[in-house]
């Protein structure tokens, strides 16, 4: 089976997803398959990005103020910015990434209304 740029590989039943090419370019680095094969931290983290990439560019494509993505110079990555309370944020809590067996623990730490973590340091957050 071919499969185009965009199409989704693998869907979680929260409806994140990597894409064909998404996991081609993961593939085609020098260790991409061993680390793919042995589920390594390393593409489990990978996977968990390209999920959330594609969960806020989805968003954007209904409201285009929902999010901004861009590429940052100071830490030569792609970064996402959204409202605190706003639909990206939203959708983030409703999903759950996925850990190897030693994060199991952290994961067990991370509260039900924020799974990824995202809002933990905040100095607004009551202590």
């Amino acid at each position: 089976m071919t499969y185009r740029f965009n199409d989704p590989l693998f869907k979680e039943p929260d409806g994140t997803y990597i894409t064909a090419a998404q996991l081609k370019f993961f593939l085609n680095r020098e260790d991409g398959v061993a680390l793919y094969d042995e589920r390594s931290n390393i593409f489990v983290e990978y996977y968990d990005i390209c999920r959330v990439y594609n969960l806020v560019s989805t968003i954007m494509k209904e409201d285009e103020q929902a999010a901004i993505i861009y590429w940052d110079e100071d830490i030569e990555a792609v970064s996402m910015a959204f409202p605190a309370y706003g639909k990206v944020s939203k959708a983030l809590a409703t999903i759950k990434p996925h850990y190897t067996e030693e994060e199991e623990e952290e994961e067990q730490n991370l509260d039900d209304d924020d799974p990824w973590g995202l809002l933990k340091d905040y100095p607004w957050e009551d202590k």
